[in-house]
């Protein structure tokens, strides 16, 4: 039997369509909220969030545009992929919920080895600009990850 939480993903925040409809306004309407298993969305097809580095984080996108715009997605992650191990920052905030795996996540001021071990379930927030680094434990991760504007990656100064 699988680890894996039995959770639902819903998305949508936007207006429905037969929203729009009833107040008139049409323009920023999408369609009719989604209800996909997470087990479902874990199978899907999975590309790499940098194509120049496969074997980095993988992702799923789930509602949005990640290279315009907020997102909904699923990270995977591999055992010891360096680059998140490294301080790193984001141009906007995130919100990720672990789904699978074992991860620590940590700021600046911290390190992995002292860093609290994330279980399925775990939640983090990570505000825009703050360096910080994540390691993955297990053989993977996967979490679902809400940015609220594009996926931009940043390193400190003089890196």
């Amino acid at each position: 039997m699988s680890s894996i939480p039995m959770i639902l993903l819903m998305l949508s925040a936007s207006p429905t369509l037969a929203q729009a409809q009833a107040t008139g306004d049409a323009s920023g309407a999408r369609a009719p909220m989604a209800v996909v298993p997470v087990t479902e969305a874990i199978n899907r097809d999975f590309q790499p969030l940098y194509p120049d580095r496969p074997e980095g984080p993988n992702l799923v996108v789930l509602d949005g545009d990640p290279k315009s715009g907020p997102s909904l997605t699923l990270f995977r992650y591999g055992r010891d992929y360096t680059g998140s191990g490294n301080l790193h920052f984001h141009t906007h905030d995130y919100r990720l919920w672990l789904i699978e795996g074992g991860l620590k996540h940590w700021d600046e001021d911290g390190r992995e080895a002292t860093a609290t071990r994330l279980e399925p379930g775990a939640y983090v927030y990570q505000p825009a600009h703050l360096l910080h680094a994540a390691n993955c434990l297990t053989d993977r991760c996967i979490a679902y990850v809400a940015f609220d504007g594009p996926i931009e990656t940043g390193l400190p100064a003089g890196e």
